[in-house]
């Protein structure tokens, strides 16, 4: 064998402990831009921040196109109606805090409740063991 021959058969045994010590690496991830969004939907998943520059175009545009008293106006209802949802959003968020908050202090009962009748059971049952090993103990002596 030559010396050629003996190098070529140290690289095949390698690369072979090499095949079975180390697992299959699992297959490349596509870079995200990889394949072309299907629809309108799949863009805007990817990119949600150009979904939020084209809205904010849109409104810009239809913003210019519609007359300024008719904006007034709307604009005038949609503050008043702004208002009155963050009224009714402020109030129903005190009445969840309100609720959560008795429930918490429920909980809390509960809890106590629970851990005295378990502190309870287990002096009971840590005296009961208590007088049975006293038991056991005075009959070995005799």
């Amino acid at each position: 064998m030559t010396q050629s021959e003996r190098i070529a058969t140290r690289i095949a045994a390698s690369q072979a402990r090499l095949n079975r010590d180390i697992p299959a690496l699992p297959a490349p991830i596509p870079p995200r831009d990889a394949y072309p969004p299907e629809d309108y939907r799949t863009l805007a998943a990817e990119y949600p921040w150009l979904a939020m520059a084209a809205g904010l175009g849109v409104g810009l545009l239809a913003g210019s196109l519609i007359p300024k008293r008719a904006g007034g106006k709307f604009g005038k209802r949609a503050v008043a109606l702004a208002m009155m949802a963050g009224e009714i959003g402020l109030a129903l968020s005190k009445e969840a805090g309100e609720k959560a908050s008795g429930a918490g202090r429920e909980g809390l009962a509960r809890t106590k409740d629970g851990a005295s009748q378990l502190r309870a059971t287990a002096r009971s049952t840590g005296a009961s063991l208590a007088r049975e090993a006293i038991r056991l103990a005075a009959r070995a002596r005799r």
